[in-house]
């Protein structure tokens, strides 16, 4: 005997002594409901498309197509949504730096016209550590 038929034996007793206790009408429903299983299994149904997966032939539960769901299109505007506002927020800090800058310029004791020379802004490169 090998390996597998040794399980299936084994598998075999166990249910057949579960079983043993079930009520007559339990056990005939069980019988009905294994006799419509291996009709189904010599007859199996091809899928004619492309389906996605868990969603049953791009339909969900009481045949609504997937792209008529609300929740897709709440998923797809939240994304949507996430996107723009981090663009929306990128945009106000790179204007929030400039406005901060342009701040820092405008109350130094410095004059404007020391930002433009160039040997200001030597002095400022080499004198970084």
């Amino acid at each position: 005997m090998n390996n597998e038929t040794e399980i299936s034996t084994k598998i075999t007793r166990y249910l057949d002594n579960g079983t043993a206790e079930l009520k007559a009408g339990t056990a005939y429903r069980l019988q009905l409901a294994r006799e419509r299983a291996l009709v189904r299994l010599g007859d199996p149904q091809r899928a004619s498309n492309f389906a996605l997966a868990g969603v049953g032939g791009g339909t969900l539960g009481g045949g609504r197509h997937v792209l008529t769901d609300v929740r897709v299109w709440i998923g797809i505007l939240l994304i949507v949504g996430g996107v723009l506002y981090y663009q929306y927020w990128q945009a106000s800090q790179l204007v929030r730096e400039i406005t901060d800058t342009d701040a820092a310029i405008l109350t130094s004791d410095l004059p404007i016209e020391a930002y433009v020379d160039r040997g200001f802004q030597n002095w400022l490169r080499h004198s970084e550590p």
